[in-house]
């Protein structure tokens, strides 16, 4: 019985080594021991001692899974940072090759520049000497002809003479080929000026570019600017409009309730427009023919308009006297020579009951027949033409 009892103990042992952490083995059946990096953690036994360590694996796992997504993530980082990096050389390296390739182009046309001014130097020296050759070449040619004494010196002298014209003839050509490529060299400097100005140009065009640019920037934010002080002004000008409008508005309203049976007559009209308030009223509701003192149902009217338009007293009111176009006749003519004389008169019988109303600070005008409504031409037109206009503005 005891040495069955051994064995098991011995075989739990071996089984214990074999599941043990790190091949270390557990001392007894209720004390496993599982040591990970330096650090020992203890359980009742080995199988609270496996899920520790498979839990620990396990969280260990999802930290290196974890380091993973987050080491991917850099790498995608750094693969965008290195394309933009290399999308920059790649800029700064078309920016080099292009600087370098407008410095070559300047050396070269400077070289060119350089080579032309000597050709032309050069050619300019051998007409010199050519034109030089000429003229002495004539010079022994007229000696030859004034000494003719001895005709077998000067037979041999013409001779010498006639082959040295000859060269110099010869020679003719080639100062027309020297001047010909001397003009040609001419030329190509001017070319070879013309390209180096203009490469000039092109460097300090673009500085004259950046500069413009700049000018037209601020000039940009300076119209934003005054364009954004214009629509300031212009909201509060509609907003001035706007209770303005309202207020006449509100005097547009009393009238109206004030006049109504007048106004469905046709013989008061109340018009608002434009930012004037227009009260017209029939001449023919308001005097008698040909005279100005007012009846009492238009003297009445008047003192209701005036009754209003006092509770508004930064308005301006004017009256407006109008007649149609048939002149004063008989006995009329002596009290009015015109109709001019009869729309003042009307006009200022309006304004006197309107102050009897409460309006104060009226003006009047007598315009007779010059400013009609309609033409002149009917009974109709001439009806609507008298009348007698408060005009209500700012």
């Amino acid at each position: 019985m005891h040495t069955r009892l051994t064995r098991i103990v011995l075989a739990l042992i071996a089984v214990s080594t074999a599941v043990g952490c790190n091949g270390q083995k557990f001392q007894t059946l209720k004390d496993a021991v599982c040591c990970d990096g330096g650090f020992e953690y203890r359980y009742g036994d080995r199988f609270a001692a496996e899920k520790a360590s498979s839990d620990r694996f396990a969280a260990l796992e999802r930290d290196r899974q974890r380091l993973n997504d987050e080491l991917s993530a850099a790498r995608k980082e750094n693969e965008v940072l290195s394309a933009k990096s290399r999308s920059l050389e790649d800029q700064l390296a078309d920016r080099d090759r292009e600087l370098t390739s407008s410095r070559a182009k300047t050396e070269s046309v400077q070289g060119d520049l350089n080579r032309a001014n000597a050709r032309g130097a050069d050619l300019e020296r051998q007409l010199g000497e050519a034109q030089g050759s000429l003229a002495s070449s004539q010079s022994q040619i007229s000696a030859l002809q004034a000494g003719a004494g001895d005709s077998g010196t000067l037979a041999a002298e013409l001779a010498a003479a006639q082959v040295t014209v000859a060269a110099l003839q010869a020679g003719a050509g080639d100062k027309d080929k020297l001047a010909t490529e001397l003009e040609q060299a001419k030329k190509r400097i001017a070319e070879l000026e013309a390209q180096l100005t203009a490469v000039n140009a092109a460097a300090a065009g673009k500085d004259r570019l950046a500069a413009d640019l700049a000018a037209a920037q601020q000039r940009t934010v300076e119209l934003e600017t005054q364009l954004a002080d214009r629509d300031r002004q212009l909201a509060g000008l509609r907003g001035d409009l706007s209770a303005e409008m309202a207020k006449l508005k509100e005097a547009q309203r009393g009238l109206v309730r004030a006049l109504r049976p007048q106004i469905e007559k046709g013989n008061i009209m109340v018009d608002l427009n434009n930012e004037r308030l227009l009260i017209n009223l029939a001449s023919g509701y308001l005097f008698g023919s040909g005279e100005d003192q007012l009846k009492t149902a238009g003297a009445d009217a008047l003192k209701q308009v005036g009754s209003i338009l006092k509770e508004f007293p930064e308005y301006k009111v004017s009256v407006d006297g109008h007649t149609d176009n048939r002149p004063i006749r008989s006995e009329l003519k002596k009290k009015y020579p015109s109709n001019k004389e009869l729309s003042e008169a009307r006009a200022a019988n309006a304004a006197l009951a309107l102050g009897e109303g409460g309006l104060s600070a009226v003006t009047t005008h007598g315009y007779a027949d010059t400013r009609p409504v309609m033409p002149n031409t009917s009974d109709a037109g001439r009806s609507k033409n008298r009348r007698v206009e408060v005009l209500v503005t700012k």
